[in-house]
This record gives C-alpha cells, sequence and structure tokens, in this order.
C-alpha cells in the first residue's frame, strides 16, 4: 500500500484498479517522472503511452484543498503535451475513470440541439424537466471551465465546485450567487420537493442567462 490511511488505501485502490483494467500501466508513488514536477511527487503515474498520461493526487476528502497549488502543479503538467493532472477525492462527484485527455470546446450545432430540446421542453409547461436539463448544461460547462483554467477541481461535488470557482476569479461574484441560488432550486426539484411555479419561472430565466454566460466564457 502507497497511503497509511485506509479511506485513502481503498479509494487508491480502486483508482488503481480502474486504470489497470483499461490496459494502462499504473506506477504508485513513482520514484521517476517522465518530466520534472519541481517539489512535487504525485501518488499515481497513468501512462497511456509514453508520450500521454496522467499525474493523480489523491485526497480522502473534498474539503480544505489548497486549490491554487494544484492549479499550479496542473498548469504544469499541461506544458508537457498530452498529460493531465488529475486530483481525485473519496467525495467526487464524476466517476474515478477519465478516458478523454483531450477538452474541446462544445460545437455550435451541439450547443444549439441542446437548446432547442430545453426550449421544446418550456413551450409544453415540463418546467422542471427544462429546470433540470438546464441545471445540467450549466454544471457541464462549469466543470469544463475548470478543467480549461487548470483547476483540477472538476470532480468535486458541485457546490464545492462553484466555490471555488469563485475564489480562483474564474466566475464573478454575481455568477456564483446566482450558481449557489439555482443550485439550491436544483436540490428541492430533483428531491421532489415542491417549487412555486412562479419562483420556478424566475429561475428558469436566470439559469438560460447564466448559460449563455457560460458558453460565452469558454476559452
Amino acid at each position: 500500500m502507497c497511503l497509511d490511511n485506509l479511506v485513502m488505501n481503498i479509494l487508491l485502490e480502486k483508482v488503481v484498479e480502474c486504470y489497470s483494467k483499461q490496459g494502462y500501466e499504473v506506477l504508485c508513488q513513482p520514484q521517476q517522472l517522465p518530466f520534472v514536477l519541481e517539489g512535487y511527487s504525485p501518488d499515481l503515474l497513468v501512462k497511456i503511452s509514453e508520450t500521454q498520461g496522467l499525474i493523480i493526487e489523491i485526497k480522502d476528502f473534498a474539503t480544505d484543498l489548497d486549490v491554487a497549488y494544484y492549479r499550479d502543479i496542473s498548469k504544469s503538467v499541461s506544458e508537457q503535451g498530452d498529460w493531465r493532472f488529475l486530483l481525485i477525492t473519496n467525495e467526487d462527484a464524476t466517476p474515478i475513470a477519465e478516458e478523454d485527455i483531450a477538452d474541446q470546446k462544445l460545437t455550435r450545432s451541439q450547443i444549439l440541439q441542446r437548446k432547442e430540446k430545453i426550449a421544446k421542453l418550456i413551450s409544453i409547461g415540463e418546467h422542471e424537466a427544462a429546470f433540470l436539463s438546464l441545471w445540467i448544461f450549466a454544471e457541464v460547462l462549469m466543470r469544463r471551465r475548470a478543467r480549461q483554467s487548470f483547476l483540477p477541481i472538476d470532480r468535486l461535488p458541485t457546490k464545492l465546485m462553484i466555490d471555488h470557482l469563485h475564489e480562483q476569479a474564474e466566475i464573478s461574484h454575481d455568477q456564483f450567487a446566482r450558481a449557489i441560488a439555482l443550485n439550491e432550486t436544483r436540490d428541492r426539484v430533483a428531491h421532489g420537493f415542491p417549487v412555486a411555479p412562479i419562483n420556478l419561472k424566475n429561475d428558469l430565466e436566470l439559469i438560460l442567462n447564466l448559460v449563455d454566460e457560460f458558453i460565452a466564457m469558454q476559452i
């Protein structure tokens, strides 16, 4: 085992198993990296090829992370070509497997298709379904924003990710406030709690605007 903490050992085993099953070479606490990362030693090195792979840090909790520090590491790793830094915690909102290192922009046609489907839901009065679809779209865009800005927080629970995007000045204070409020509406709708129609209609307009702003922010 590479780590002493039991919870982290279990998580580490899951990550190693995940990438090993995909046929990748996985090195635990590697003594040598394909490139120099001054003063930093990762928990895992996943070699997809000789020139492509993942540098992985494992954490048991998603709170109290030094995101600015990991951002610097992530940026340094990204400068090595097809290598990417991953921060994996026991509280991640996304699956362990990370099959796509490249992160292309959403195309105009993909964006229009999503918006058309949501517009249809709104037109037939399916406001709750439209809101949830919009929220998923907003969350995808925020996670992409994090990744494109070298913030390894795109796997974290939604609220923590939003907090860090704000703290690292990747979204404005106004966008942060709206995202937090809309996340609360999302929780109510997703868990079957009633939301007054007039409030839901207002939140639909707010999240439509937020999605448009996040689309415009794509790097």
